[in-house]
């Protein structure tokens, strides 16, 4: 046997060693995920597949930032490339065949050599962003990411080598090629470079239909705790298994960081460290960030001890996870929007929450309150009903709902519209528009109760399902076409989370759940408004439960442009928009500063409107209270109105006087 011979050899058995060494690793990976709890994702199989070619092949996600994005995209397609001119490669040197990139094929080489040059300069300016420039929103941990650009360099390099050296230089380059290549498809498994491999599967099977709508939880089932089941999560053993991929799928990129409002404004929530610092545990690592360590010190403090007791079986919050960073998120939705993997972190979380709150009965004070308050007074700042009557009253002549009566629009009112002070202008805003265009609506008076979705968020799952229920009888009492709602929020609960509670024999939900802007923007365009008042540059925030929860940007920016506005973009915004803050239950709790209302509200001040539409009720008690607090508001003031307000004001008295007298 001569000397190529045993080098063939023993090229061949190293890469049949690194294969068996990779084929075991991804079967614990398997292993684990199965070991979840299970969850259907074989809906909208045509929209999944679209996902796998344009988000997955296409990295349209990955290149929504400039730099980084376009060098981790050239270097995912290259090792496509390089994944068929290794194999290629394999069978001409370890297998001794002729390979199959021949003939009309032999024009593939000079693409990958294309790539290899590209993913050397990805490399590079990886490294330089990794170890130069530093961000903030990188994991502490980088030697993994030294490892791999380093090994994915040599690929190219040797690549490159194989192509362009003679004689048994570039055969010996070839092995070179192979072996590193191998060597760290084996690699890959045990680091966070594992997403090369998950990330696919989890982005194809994200959550589609009814996007971030809570899991169903049947409370009057009988828990097994033995086979790890709770009333949302607190152990390994109690997540689903696309929890568990979303875990071993993070790529500790930070993006999610980095558009968290927690985090933005000083806060120990990092939604990176939330999901790093479970997919460390789940690994039998030690965490190293600092809300884990906040987390470990709790831990200790309480005498808490994992002696003994399985990884699986280990407690998570105040032992992983600081049960201070669970309160701490809005609930906005943008790291989930922001994770070029598609992790949801976001449910996660929600789940814990709903853990402390029913197995535990460890509440947030400020919620204890709101929670005391609904049980005694129906609303969530103990006003009572009295204070619901006056609102009523106040209101005028207002066609309310008799059971059996058919209609065309069911106006919600909603908690804010009939208890707060500021959003009961809004309401009246919505009446007036309601008559002008002579819809066919009633309201539910004084029967109304909230509708929950504050306290799901805030993990009263036992609270919520109550005012569903309440709600949905009120609801099949009569009969309408479309329920209207001025509040995001509502929005969000009505149309997704209620699904799970329509009884049976509805067949489904039998109304359409629409925002005011929407029914309004319809209504506009077929009659348009009798008055246009010039209100000059308006900045428009965006809700987020509007936006990215319900994908609805474009009818709010209509109306205040109908309405006479001129409309100012603010840095952030639509799907990349900054919170108010108010969201999961936030705006009943005392907030640190400085307060994510005061950086959305630095910003509101900076485009230089005078006047501020929202959509939201939340988002207009929010950044009131932020914008008075910022400098030069006394000599510039910002006048902050929901958008239904500024399309009232469109409409003069006299004729809607008329309108509602006709």
């Amino acid at each position: 046997m001569d000397t190529q011979a045993i080098i063939r050899l023993a090229v061949g058995l190293y890469v049949l060693a690194t294969l068996v060494v990779f084929f075991r690793l991804v079967a614990g990976k398997i292993a684990f995920v199965r070991h979840g709890h299970p969850e259907s994702r074989a809906d909208h199989i045509g929209r999944r597949i679209a996902i796998f070619f344009i988000e997955v092949l296409g990295q349209t996600k990955v290149r929504k930032r400039l730099t980084a994005g376009w060098a981790h995209a050239m270097i995912f397609w290259g090792f496509l490339a390089f994944a068929i001119s290794t194999l290629n490669l394999l069978d001409r040197l370890a297998v001794g065949g002729q390979g199959f990139l021949v003939g009309p094929l032999d024009w593939f080489d000079i693409v990958v050599d294309v790539f290899a040059a590209l993913i050397i300069l990805g490399c590079v300016v990886l490294a330089v962003r990794r170890y130069v420039v530093k961000p903030t929103y990188l994991t502490y941990h980088s030697h993994e990411s030294g490892i791999v650009l380093a090994a994915i360099a040599v690929i190219a390099v040797t690549h490159l080598g194989e192509r362009y050296l003679a004689g048994t230089t570039s055969t010996y380059f070839g092995y070179a090629h192979l072996m590193v290549a191998f060597t760290f498809l084996a690699y890959v498994p045990t680091s966070k470079h594992f997403h090369i491999l998950g990330a696919p599967f989890n982005s194809v099977l994200q959550q589609l239909q009814d996007h971030q709508k809570m899991d169903f939880m049947d409370l009057e089932k009988e828990l097994d705790e033995s086979k790890g089941e709770a009333y949302g999560f607190n152990r390994l053993e109690h997540l689903g298994w696309k929890d568990r991929l979303d875990l071993i799928t993070c790529i500790e990129c930070g993006r999610c960081q980095e558009a968290c409002p927690a985090y933005a404004t000083g806060k120990l929530l990092s939604p990176r460290d939330f999901i790093v610092d479970l997919k460390y545990h789940a690994a039998g690592k030690q965490p190293h960030g600092k809300q884990a360590a906040v987390a470990r010190e709790a831990f200790a403090a309480a005498g808490g001890s994992v002696d003994g007791v399985d990884f699986e079986s280990q407690p998570l919050v105040d032992h992983v996870i600081a049960q201070q960073t669970l309160w701490e998120c809005t609930t906005c939705m943008a790291c989930v929007q922001a994770c070029p993997v598609d992790i949801d972190h976001l449910s996660m979380l929600l789940n814990m929450r709903r853990y402390q709150v029913l197995d535990v009965g460890d509440i947030e004070p400020e919620y204890q309150r709101v929670f005391t308050s609904m049980e005694r007074t129906g609303d969530p700042w103990g006003y009572g009903e009295h204070r619901k009557t006056e609102t009523l009253e106040s209101l005028g002549d207002v066609p309310v709902a008799e059971p059996g009566e058919e209609f065309d629009v069911l106006f919600w009112v909603g908690c804010w519209g009939l208890y707060d002070d500021r959003s009961i202008e809004s309401t009246r805003a919505t009446l007036k528009v309601l008559r002008y265009f002579d819809v066919d609506f009633r309201i539910l008076g004084d029967s109304e109760v909230c509708c929950g979705e504050n306290y799901r968020r805030m993990g009263n799952e036992l609270q919520f399902q109550m005012n569903a229920q309440t709600n949905l009888e009120l609801f099949g009492a009569v009969k309408f076409n479309r329920l209207v709602v001025t509040n995001p929020h509502c929005h969000q609960v009505f149309n997704k989370d209620y699904r799970d509670f329509v009884p049976e024999d509805w067949n489904g939900t039998p109304f359409e759940v629409v925002s005011v802007e929407q029914l309004v923007h319809e209504l506009v365009a077929k009659k348009g408004l009798p008055g246009r008042e010039d209100l000059g540059k308006v900045a428009y925030h965006d809700s987020c439960f509007y936006g990215r929860y319900n994908g609805i940007y474009d009818e709010q920016r209509a109306l205040v442009k109908a309405g006479g506005g001129e409309i100012v973009e603010l840095e952030r915004n639509r799907e990349h928009a900054f919170c108010c803050g108010a969201g999961g239950g936030n705006f009943w709790r005392e907030e640190a500063e400085p307060r994510v209302s005061w950086n959305r509200a630095a910003e509101i001040m900076k485009s230089g409107a005078p006047t501020l539409a929202v959509s939201c009720p939340f988002c207009m008690a929010m950044l009131e209270d932020g914008l008075k607090v910022q400098e030069g508001y006394e000599e510039h003031p910002v006048q902050v109105k929901h958008v239904v307000e500024i399309v009232a004001d469109a409409i003069p008295e006299p004729v809607a006087a008329e309108t509602a007298a006709h």
